[in-house]
């Protein structure tokens, strides 16, 4: 006989949603979760957020925390994100889409966390089937409720801060931790490195402890010492 659907559900979570999951036939587990609101798998784990509680959280400094536990310590981590128009209800929120829409990409493309929409509760019900059906269908891995990650390193923190730059996504972050040994480096490397220009005016290379760094040309340069001289002068 083929098992049911298994999915763990934080008990904070509403009960009309609950009861359409196990309408849909799937066997769902209530428990404080810390960490995710729906655990798929040992290895998939989501939040889920109604509009309005995307930008209650988003507000309150909260939201990217959440995104960060979930990457910490699912591998497969997503967002679900409940009715979205519900975000621009109130008024103040109407002429800030360019926010939200920006923390969403920023979720997406710095955090690579995945964003599935629904438009209702129902929608969420099936979307959380569906991917419990693709997970544990075709594999076995169990289904485990984790505990807050220990604090991150020094080196973690050093990495995060370094993707705050333009175009510094985890992989370049890493290669200038290992090159510049801190962020403090880091930083007056950039500052220090000088653009070089054709006769035209076009960049054409870089000057300076970025030299021979690759994947770190003209445009990357030019980009984060506007963002650092910029942040000079807005702090004078």
């Amino acid at each position: 006989m083929t098992q049911p659907l298994h999915i763990v559900v934080d008990h904070r979570e509403p009960e009309k949603l609950k009861k359409r999951l196990v309408k849909l036939g799937m066997k769902v587990e209530e428990q404080q979760l810390d960490i995710a609101d729906y655990i798929v798998s040992d290895k998939v784990a989501c939040e889920r957020k109604t509009g309005t509680d995307f930008i209650t959280s988003l507000m309150d400094n909260r939201l990217f925390e959440q995104i960060d536990r979930l990457i910490e310590t699912y591998e497969q981590p997503f967002l679900l994100l409940e009715d979205l128009s519900s975000a621009f209800e109130r008024t103040e929120w109407k002429k800030r889409k360019k926010h939200v829409y920006g923390a969403l990409t920023y979720i997406f493309l710095r955090r690579q966390v995945p964003v599935i929409p629904t438009s209702q509760m129902s929608e969420t019900a099936i979307a959380l089937n569906r991917i419990a059906s693709w997970v544990q269908e075709d594999h076995d891995d169990p289904i485990i409720a984790r505990k807050s990650p220990k604090a991150r390193s020094l080196r973690d923190n050093q990495l995060f801060f370094l993707q705050g730059l333009h175009n510094t996504g985890l992989k370049k972050a890493n290669i200038l931790i290992d090159k510049f040994e801190s962020p403090i480096e880091v930083l007056k490397a950039i500052l220090d490195s000088n653009v070089l220009y054709t006769k035209t005016g076009n960049p054409k290379g870089v000057e300076g402890t970025f030299k021979n760094l690759e994947g770190f040309g003209p445009k990357y340069l030019l980009k984060n010492q506007e963002l650092l001289l910029l942040s000079e002068k807005n702090s004078q």
